[in-house]
């Protein structure tokens, strides 16, 4: 279902079917009037949904063209994906934050001539004026007139609003497989997605190199300005020429010096581009490829995916790339010195290869070493945040000395990888130099010689050695880099690996549509294994009926939160199957289920934002009025008063703020009874909560919603587990055990 007809009832906008005449106009025409109504109904009830969520105060934005882009794209939005797409913000939204807002989507702004004519079937324009208010222009589907929409809403002709003044406009197309990023479209170019990536940067990518080959010419000629000091100034003894070949050679370098500047700018403009693109679609496919197989990555290899590309972009911004962008030089160089020098060229000739092979070599040994120093550094990272993890259970078992020692270890291995690859470059550097220096003395006396036969002057002998180091500065920085050039490696392959796999919508394929939830769940022989293959339990058999209140019991590491991760489909089933409404759980569409879910985690978290931009991840669509009443069943009310904002007082990591735990599992509570779902999932809560007014609120809820909501949670409390009609107990290895509360109580007894 879209959003219209999500948010106003009515079916999906489309053209009218054509009327025969002669009631064809007339018919039109009320087509038409019919058609803006609707579109301005569902305009403005989407806008009142995004302004609202902002709070009484918010201002008005740009809500009502972002609502009709929405709308008019022609793509399957659910109002919640959209509502969610938008940040909650008092100073309403603008034109960077609706375009913003629209690539979340996967609408993306393409700018095109404000003035330009509309083709068939072009999706909607953003056009920004440089005087006067933004506004969307389309294409209306009954007949073949251009709409205007300004952001008060008003709908009028093109024709009779006309054109004027100097503007913007952006065509907001929907991505599709076309698109060159997509993976349909690489398997066609054989791109991988970096090089897709750079091909969206051809005109800037031209521009580059048209400055790099201005520039290599101009370094050329700077060196050809010493042949004719030499013969006309020096040889002749004549100071005549000298002040127009300086003037020559200071334009020549003050366009040098320009171009190069230049040059760093498109590369700094590339980079910084590049890198945000990058780190935004590493961190969004993160989230979006399916969490099971997310979380069986480390932390700390995560963080190096995000971070990978910091090694791409400081080689691209770095001395050494700049040093590379010198090869047209060089190859303009080989040719002056060709000229100028006959049999010369062989010398930088020779130089470069050796320099090429020295890098083949070096690259080869530095492969391995890259990947051993890579994983000693992996493990010590892994070693370290484990310390700090089990630090008191260190101490507890006094195991100090053995800790000591398997750091120790690991140190050493990583510092001799380290060493062992940093030997590699010194090698590098050291052969490198002496290649450099024996080609520059060659040069030199191979130049002296061609003097003495009569062959080149002075001056053409300076010009030589000049361009011949030129020519092998390059590849000797390339030498210099090798290092560089495998962690740019590394980089890539990593992000193009992570970039192939496909989101967790993808994989899953055609869904069966998410009916509203009815609260029966069904778990079929369920079984669960660890990563290393052992059975954690198997064979859990139960039907639990909507409205009935379940709790789930045993001791650490039996899967009791495995358990709540897979009935919103955040594990992989080793075993068995899960239903939801009698449906197989891998039939449904999982994102949207989980939205649907109310879940306590076992660790609550606030988000950065505002209070009530996370208090609305459970529901977009709830008003001022839902919000203070949510808060106010849970017993925030009052500590969300004294807060400086309110709602809207921001949140940053935890500790910073101060929030205790008490008021993130108050505030997880409102939010899994602001989702107002039929399946609720409430994982363990502490011992020390569960006797305070946390547990006090966790009670009320179960009670309020026996026999109305479904209730599954996580205790070891026996007067908690009475609070269930059932109670699954997980053992290690076995076969879970389901029975009431008070079998379980003498069976324990």
């Amino acid at each position: 279902m879209t959003a219209l007809a999500e948010i106003s009832g009515l079916p999906d906008l489309a053209p009218v079917a054509p009327v025969p005449p002669p009631f064809a106009a007339r018919e039109a025409a009320v087509a038409g009037a019919e058609w803006r109504l609707r579109l301005s109904r569902a305009v403005e009830d989407m806008a009142a949904a995004l302004t609202g969520r902002g709070g009484a105060d918010a201002a008005p934005g740009l809500e009502r063209l972002f609502s009709a882009a929405c709308i008019l794209s022609g793509t399957d939005l659910p109002l919640r994906r959209i509502l969610g797409a938008v940040p909650v913000a008092g100073e309403g939204l603008g034109p960077e934050g609706m375009i913003a807002a629209l690539a979340r989507l996967g609408i993306r702004a393409e700018k095109v001539p404000a003035g330009a004519p509309f083709a068939a079937g072009e999706p909607p324009r953003l056009v920004l004026p440089a005087k006067g208010e933004p506004r969307l222009q389309f294409r209306h589907p009954v007949g073949q007139g251009i709409v205007t929409l300004r952001p008060d809403g008003a709908l009028a002709d093109l024709a009779a609003e006309g054109e004027g003044g100097r503007a913007r406009a952006f065509r907001l197309v929907p991505e599709a497989e076309a698109h060159p990023l997509s993976k349909a479209q690489r398997a066609h170019t054989g791109q991988s997605w970096f090089r897709a990536l750079l091909g969206l940067f051809a005109p800037a990518g031209f521009a580059l190199l048209v400055t790099v080959l201005l520039a290599a010419a101009a370094a050329v000629a700077l060196p050809l300005f010493t042949i004719e000091i030499y013969a006309n100034v020096i040889s002749l003894g004549s100071l005549a020429p000298l002040p127009s070949l300086i003037a020559g050679m200071a334009l020549l370098i003050a366009f040098e010096t320009a171009l190069l500047s230049q040059r760093a700018k498109i590369l700094a403009w590339m980079a910084n581009r590049v890198e945000f693109l990058v780190s935004a679609a590493s961190f969004e496919r993160i989230l979006r490829i399916r969490p099971a197989l997310s979380e069986r990555v480390a932390v700390t290899d995560q963080a190096a995916r995000l971070r990978s590309f910091e090694n791409i972009r400081e080689f691209i911004t770095g001395p050494a790339f700049a040093t590379l962008l010198e090869a047209p030089v060089g190859l303009f160089a080989l040719v002056a010195i060709g000229c100028l020098g006959g049999w010369l060229v062989v010398v930088p000739l020779v130089g470069v290869f050796l320099h090429l092979c020295l890098f083949a070599a070096l690259r080869r040994r530095a492969r391995v070493l890259t990947s051993i120093a890579a994983d000693e550094s992996t493990e010590m990272q892994r070693v370290t945040i484990e310390t700090f993890e089990k630090r008191d259970a260190i101490r507890q078992a006094g195991l100090q000395a053995a800790w000591s020692s398997r750091m120790t270890r690991g140190i050493r291995r990583q510092q001799t990888s380290q060493m062992a690859l940093r030997l590699v470059g010194a090698l590098g550097e050291s052969l490198s130099a002496f290649i450099l220096t024996t080609a520059s003395i060659l040069l030199l006396a191979g130049g002296a010689h061609a003097i003495w036969a009569g062959t080149l002057g002075s001056g053409g002998l300076l010009a030589t050695i000049i361009l011949g180091t030129r020519v092998l500065i390059p590849t000797h920085m390339l030498c210099l880099s090798v290092q560089r050039f495998e962690q740019l490696g590394g980089s890539l392959a990593q992000l193009n690996a992570l970039m192939e796999i496909a989101p967790e919508r993808e994989e899953e394929g055609e869904t069966a549509p998410l009916r509203p939830l009815q609260g029966a769940v069904s778990f079929l022989n369920v079984g669960l294994r660890a990563t290393d293959t052992r059975p954690v339990f198997v064979g859990l058999n139960l039907d639990i009926q909507p409205g009935e209140v379940v709790a789930v019991t045993g001791s650490n590491g039996t899967g009791k939160t495995t358990l709540l991760k897979l009935v919103q489909g955040l594990g992989d089933l080793s075993l068995g199957a899960i239903r939801i409404d009698g449906v197989d759980l891998r039939q449904l569409p999982l994102e949207e289920l989980r939205r649907r879910i109310g879940y306590v985690p076992q660790h609550p978290r606030l988000f950065p934002g505002s209070l009530r931009e996370n208090l609305l991840f459970a529901d977009p669509f709830a008003d001022e009025a839902r919000q203070r009443a949510v808060l106010a069943e849970t017993g925030l009310s009052a500590l969300v008063a004294r807060l400086p904002q309110g709602l809207d007082h921001p949140c940053g990591p935890d500790e910073d703020l101060g929030i205790s735990s008490e008021f993130r599992f108050k505030f997880a509570l409102s939010q899994a009874i602001l989702a107002d779902s039929r399946i609720i999932l409430v994982d363990e809560i502490p011992n020390s909560l569960m006797d305070g007014d946390v547990g006090r609120f966790f009670r009320q809820l179960v009670g309020d919603n026996r026999r109305r909501r479904t209730v599954l949670f996580v205790s070891h409390r026996s007067d908690d587990l009475r609070l269930a009609d059932k109670v699954i107990h997980l053992r290690y290895g076995n076969v879970p055990h389901v029975s009431t509360p008070d079998t379980l109580s003498a069976s324990l007894a």
